[in-house]
């Protein structure tokens, strides 16, 4: 069976990463979602939901047996960054080889905060004077491109959740086309809406 680990916290973004989980839902392969936090308890996403996670960091025994760990990003980072324990869980992932990273928006601070973008270049969606207030961030590794994929760590900023979701998807093995998302757009005919079963 092939595992994906989604990381959450309080106030994380469900809808950056509905484009991954969707491709993967749909996929030719089935793939296990499980959904990790520091405690087991309901975590508030940036839009009212709560989600209760299957799973606590104590409870991820191998991290080998995940093909991708996926982070949403984060409403507010400064509620996330001082818990040690979303730390002391990444720095689980210096090791090699390790799953794919995924990781969106304001999440890849977690990123730096445990040492794993040092070598590795990123984008993330911060202001500006998170790189002067948080200095552990290696600002020389930032690449300014909407998405960026190096050292088996992608990352984006919020505004391209599709796009994260297709590079994301690419980074395990899932093959989809680069427009999935965009097929049609607006100028969809009546054949285009017209849906009909295999059977």
């Amino acid at each position: 069976m092939n595992k994906i680990l989604v990381m959450i916290y309080d106030g994380f973004s469900m809808y950056e990463i509905s484009p991954l989980t969707s491709i993967l839902a749909w996929s030719q392969t089935d793939w296990q979602i499980d959904v990790v936090a520091v405690e087991h308890k309901p975590y508030q996403t940036e839009d009212g939901f709560e989600v209760i996670p299957q799973m606590t960091f104590e409870d991820v025994q191998n991290i080998q047996a995940y093909q991708m760990l996926v982070m949403p990003g984060i409403a507010n980072y400064h509620t996330v960054l001082p818990d040690q324990r979303n730390i002391a869980f990444l720095s689980r992932f210096k090791t090699q080889p390790r799953p794919v990273i995924a990781a969106i928006s304001a999440s890849p601070i977690l990123l730096a905060k445990a040492g794993l973008l040092d070598d590795t270049k990123f984008v993330a969606g911060l202001f500006e004077s998170a790189y002067e207030e948080e200095r552990f961030i290696p600002k020389r590794n930032l690449v300014r491109k909407p998405v960026v994929s190096d050292n088996g760590i992608v990352t984006s900023t919020a505004f391209f959740p599709r796009e994260f979701g297709i590079t994301a998807a690419h980074a395990i093995g899932v093959n989809v086309p680069k427009n999935i998302f965009e097929q049609f757009g607006t100028d969809a005919s009546a054949e285009d809406l017209t849906f009909r079963d295999n059977g």
